[in-house]
């Protein structure tokens, strides 16, 4: 597995690098490179059919060892969506909630490319931890960015 920045092209360009046939993200964009260059939906459910009958199983018994951690997302409403990674407060308390977390979770942060939002992300096998780091960060971000 490996991480790139969200988005289609990122993904794509990952792919591309890598060699690998198969690319997504949470938000359901799956990219299947035997068959396009971008997610698409149709596609992704053919070639989830297409696995189910090759495995003789239904979709809840492949899916079961997929490990499902609480999550938590935040649109921080910001004038300076692009100045968060310059910000020395921002960049603290991303770090602080990181070491928080430890290796069982991940802090994504990164400006809406649709609207004037900052996207905060945690993710972590505690769920009060990732609401509270979360809520931290987007708070600060809400302060900081307007």
């Amino acid at each position: 597995m490996i991480r790139t920045p969200v988005g289609d092209k990122y993904i794509l360009d990952g792919m591309l690098v890598s060699g690998a046939g198969l690319g997504g993200e949470k938000s359901g964009h799956v990219i299947v490179l035997e068959h396009t260059t971008s997610g698409d939906g149709i596609v992704t459910a053919l070639e989830v059919l297409r696995v189910m009958t090759r495995a003789g199983r239904p979709l809840a018994d492949l899916a079961a060892g997929i490990p499902l951690l609480p999550q938590q997302q935040r649109a921080v409403k910001a004038r300076h969506k692009d100045q968060w990674e310059g910000d020395p407060a921002i960049q603290r308390a991303i770090r602080d909630a990181e070491t928080r977390l430890g290796s069982g979770g991940r802090v994504l942060v990164r400006p809406s490319g649709t609207e004037p939002a900052l996207r905060v992300m945690v993710e972590g096998p505690d769920a009060a931890l990732v609401t509270e780091l979360a809520d931290a960060i987007a708070g600060l971000a809400g302060e900081r960015l307007n």
